[in-house]
């Protein structure tokens, strides 16, 4: 078995992967969504049908904050401070905190205060890069770690430019704050904003919106995501965090060239950032073949995913025959179920069931 559940998360990315024995399945956790009473609800429950009620009868593989935004990491930090629930045991965390920024070159006191949390569970942290920076390096083969159970994971982001560009940001939020680095804050701080997406108010024309001009998110947060390519029994998906578009495209065109490729197949691609028109490029649409696209969002907050983004898809190659899977039904994702848009570029969308959020896709 290899499966995605998009746990609901409201704005943000709550993520279950489940591969291997079906009757006894290895568990990677990436992100935990805003630190709502819903999130944590449902994250709970997934913990304590799959690892016991005291969340340690197994060791799940891999936890993996891809970065310091609010959506994604104060749920994580809520689960980890909390002590009224279970609590899984991680064989490993995947969080890059401020000892893994360079020196050289949002949601700072959250990542301040999950790096506490971390060390105080003695949770292994980065342990399959020996303690060092997540993250991939010029002039040497893309990182591959393999997790018990023999799901591959290759890294595609950040790398070490991104990894500089956040310490000055984060360091700055810290000083504002009146905290140091190094030093976490006593209580995690009110949810920041984010880059927002325009889900459109006319309608939907995709071609002429998939012409508009493709803009690069500059948040230095975002930039610094943990992105990879999980790959297992012949099946592959795209985890791309909130991660710029320019950042995944060197990454995958990396990957791509040292394959031997054109295109990197891929069974399922998570979009970035929620389906934001920033983060998602024609460019890096053609450097994937695929079929399959997440989107992880409720869009209440940002209008995500944007309009242009979905229209990059459906009008182009990579659209055609492909399925647009939501882990919510929305006023601004609703819309491409219309069946005028479905026949004319030959996608097909799916959906929760009726009065259900979030859904499992099985690969």
């Amino acid at each position: 078995m290899f499966t995605i559940e998009m746990l609901p998360a409201a704005h943000g990315d709550c993520l279950w992967i489940e591969y291997g024995d079906q009757r006894r399945p290895n568990v990677v956790l990436i992100d935990g969504g805003p630190s709502s009473n819903v999130t944590a609800q449902r994250l709970r429950g997934r913990i304590s049908e799959r690892l016991g009620p005291s969340g340690a009868a197994d060791c799940a593989e891999l936890l993996v904050v891809t970065h310091i935004d609010a959506d994604h990491i104060t749920g994580v930090l809520r689960l980890l401070t909390e002590r009224d629930g279970p609590t899984p045991a991680f064989a490993d965390v995947w969080f890059n905190g401020w000892d893994h920024l360079p020196a050289d070159l949002l949601g700072a006191k959250q990542g301040e205060a999950l790096s506490a949390a971390i060390l105080e569970r003695r949770l292994p942290w980065n342990a399959a890069l020996d303690g060092a920076a997540v993250m991939v390096a010029e002039g040497v083969p893309l990182p591959v770690v393999t997790l018990p159970g023999g799901l591959a994971l290759t890294l595609l982001s950040p790398t070490r430019t991104e990894l500089a560009e956040l310490r000055p940001v984060w360091e700055q939020e810290l000083r504002a704050a009146g905290l140091v680095p190094g030093q976490p804050p006593v209580l995690p701080p009110p949810e920041p904003g984010d880059v927002l997406g325009d889900g459109g108010d006319g309608p939907l024309d995709p071609d002429q919106l998939a012409e508009e001009p493709f803009e690069s998110d500059h948040s230095e947060a975002n930039g610094a995501s943990i992105a990879f390519l999980a790959e297992y029994d012949g099946r592959s998906v795209l985890f791309t965090g909130d991660a710029a578009a320019p950042v995944l495209e060197a990454g995958l065109r990396r990957l791509a060239d040292e394959r031997g490729l054109d295109r990197v197949p891929v069974d399922a691609f998570k979009l970035p950032h929620h389906g934001s028109r920033y983060n998602l490029s024609a460019g890096l649409l053609d450097l994937v073949d695929c079929a399959r696209f997440l989107v992880s969002t409720n869009g209440q907050r940002f209008h995500h995913p944007d309009a242009v983004a979905l229209s990059r898809i459906v009008a182009g190659d990579a659209g055609r025959g492909g399925e647009l899977v939501f882990n919510y039904r929305t006023q601004d994702n609703e819309l491409w179920e219309h069946r005028s848009l479905r026949r004319r570029y030959g996608y097909t969308t799916r959906y929760p069931s009726d009065g259900e959020d979030g859904l499992v896709v099985s690969l």
